[in-house]
């Protein structure tokens, strides 16, 4: 199947993917040569314009969209992509499965699925059950009678358990990105920290573990159970608590305070303001534990990958761990992480760290290793339309 997959694609295909926070957005133009696993990063560029005039200007940075396909990342206000299993028992055990009888099973799964997730969905989105826009379905796995099986036609089974992933969206949304982008375009849309834990869980074979992302102003959150992958919460705790505490004690502005915080991290402070600092970063960083402690106990595990969008001082020491109300597992979340054990060979012809590369080559990934053009998702993609209420053309 990969090879027709591949056949699709010609070598150092042109993708651009983006990602769209609240208050910023950031981008990468990047060749792919899918076949021998090879990334060149071309361009990047990220900005604080997020409204529809400042996404436009962001994407002329990168020229003509026509030639490349998109892959967007969406922050969790405007995307829910979950990963979840839904059961459907066959009154017609004994009968093999057949493909109208998949047909018939996938359909109702989808609507189990579907009708579990959409009122939680737009509770944490803000919208009404009817602005819940389901936008993309792609089949996992699947289980017969508890027994993983590639294909279940031919089978007979009392139960099948579909693993899904499903990302809703807001119509708002959908319309928007309609006005910004040709829609056939489109390979991806995802939530970035759900999509951004499946890489993380893919990569590690982590099976129960909390993805922490630290944001300008919040934190938000991520558990991975074994195959599910959701959103947990955000807490207002970021980069700006931490310049804020120094500022406020040192009796300096944010940007003296940023600026000093910079030379702490590169060792250029006196040893008596270095020991003032250490202080003063690690009554923060007591906060941020106590906030991370309360989901561990909630996801029964001690494992943590820290995704932090700027430099926190000391968050990987032992005076940090022993803030938490239990053993903790801390594992910095870079571009290293997944690209070595998923066997990508990755080269940056521009200036972008680790860190910010992640997030972006990371919904690649996700693309890369999703089911593209097997039966099962194509059957799940032609019942989003009829779950969807109609987007404004």
């Amino acid at each position: 199947m990969f090879g027709k997959i591949l056949s699709l694609f010609r070598r150092d295909d042109r993708f651009l993917v983006l990602e769209i926070f609240d208050k910023y957005v950031r981008g990468a133009l990047i060749k792919a040569d899918l076949a021998e696993k090879q990334i060149r990063v071309l361009r990047f560029k990220e900005d604080n314009s997020v409204d529809e005039a400042g996404l436009k200007k962001f994407l002329k940075h990168f020229g003509n969209l026509s030639g490349n396909k998109i892959i967007l990342g969406l922050d969790s206000h405007l995307a829910t992509t979950v990963y979840a299993a839904t059961v459907v028992v066959r009154d017609n055990f004994k009968d093999l499965i057949d493909e109208p009888n998949l047909d018939n099973l996938i359909s109702q799964a989808i609507w189990k699925f579907f009708d579990r997730q959409r009122t939680r969905v737009a509770s944490k989105m803000s919208v009404s059950d009817m602005d819940i826009v389901l936008s993309d379905v792609r089949i996992r796995g699947i289980k017969l009678d508890g027994h993983k099986v590639v294909n279940p036609l031919g089978f007979k089974a009392k139960s099948v358990e579909i693993q899904f992933s499903q990302t809703f969206l807001t119509r708002d949304i959908v319309n928007r990105i309609k006005k910004l982008f040709p829609k056939n375009q489109i390979l991806f849309v995802g939530e970035c920290g759900t999509t951004w834990s499946n890489v993380i869980g893919r990569a590690t074979e982590a099976e129960n573990f909390v993805l922490a992302n630290l944001f300008f102003d919040k934190t938000s959150v991520f558990l991975g159970d074994r195959g599910q992958r959701n959103y947990w919460d955000n807490f207002l705790w970021g980069q700006y608590n931490v310049m804020q505490s120094l500022a406020e004690e040192l009796l300096i502005s944010a940007p003296v305070s940023k600026e000093i915080i910079k030379r702490y991290l590169a060792d250029d402070v006196s040893p008596a303001l270095k020991r003032r600092l250490e202080t003063l970063f690690m009554k923060e960083l007591h906060l941020l534990a106590n906030s991370l402690s309360a989901v561990l106990a909630k996801a029964d595990t001690k494992m943590i990958y820290v995704h932090s969008l700027f430099e926190v001082p000391n968050i990987f020491s032992n005076s940090f761990k022993n803030k938490f109300d239990r053993p903790v597992t801390l594992v910095p979340v870079d571009l290293d992480l997944v690209s070595q054990s998923l066997g990508f060979k990755i080269e940056c012809k521009c200036e972008a760290d680790n860190k910010k590369l992640f997030g972006l080559l990371a919904h690649f990934m996700e693309w890369q290793m999703s089911p593209l053009d097997d039966k099962m998702s194509q059957i799940a993609m032609r019942r989003v339309r009829w779950l969807a209420p109609t987007a404004t053309e």
